[in-house]
């Protein structure tokens, strides 16, 4: 979990000692479904039952959180999940930003594998595009998931698992707009702590300084 969060670990391969060959990965999606089966137990009710905003979450400021606007270029909004390293982004309408729907880096796959749906991908609004894919057999384009400073850590938790999505947001006021987001690496980070010198006297200096690469 420390290697999945803190050090930014997308997945961790699991191998027997003295043996090179990878058996299998423990991924952040893993760890999250794990994590929502712990219910009743009394360490993770302890931390669940809290509300996010008590854990420090959101722990982006709201002015950092990458969005585009529905009546951007679709393109737009792929070149600045690559620009910012992200693998999706809330889709917001107006300048209190509302979110309206969500757009990730998976749904290149509609643009690369039906161009028959878009042939004027290049003026192709991101409102558009989320039309078009969610009224054809294709597939559709995954509707944001929310929560409020006030959710619990559980309830996030359980939403994520039960949706098998890697980020949700957080919005406020009325008008739902987006105030911060949270993903499976914060969530994780929510559980652990690191004694001090604890990586370099398990994983060796070594490791560290090959992560920090």
């Amino acid at each position: 979990m420390l290697l999945l969060s803190k050090y930014r670990q997308r997945n961790v391969p699991v191998i027997k000692p003295g043996q090179p060959d990878i058996k299998n990965y423990i991924t952040q999606s893993a760890v999250i479904h794990g994590l929502d089966g712990c219910r009743g137990k009394d360490w993770f009710d302890t931390i669940a039952a809290r509300p996010i905003s008590d854990l420090g979450l959101p722990f982006m400021p709201c002015d950092e959180v990458v969005s585009i606007q529905s009546d951007e270029p679709v393109l737009e909004s792929f070149k600045l999940m690559r620009d910012h390293q992200i693998g999706g982004l809330p889709v917001v309408e107006g300048p209190n930003k509302k979110i309206v729907g969500n757009v990730s880096i998976r749904d290149i796959r509609h643009l690369l594998l039906k161009p028959e749906l878009f042939s004027n991908f290049r003026q192709l609004t991101v409102k558009e595009f989320m039309n078009t894919v969610s009224t054809k057999e294709y597939g559709r384009v995954t509707p944001p998931k929310t929560c409020m400073l006030e959710t619990t850590l559980g309830s996030v938790i359980n939403t994520l698992a039960s949706s098998s999505i890697h980020r949700i947001y957080v919005v406020a006021g009325s008008e739902d707009e987006v105030v911060g987001v949270i993903t499976l690496r914060d969530v994780i980070s929510c559980f652990i702590f690191e004694p001090p010198n604890h990586f370099d006297s398990y994983f060796g200096f070594s490791a560290k300084e090959m992560l920090n690469q």
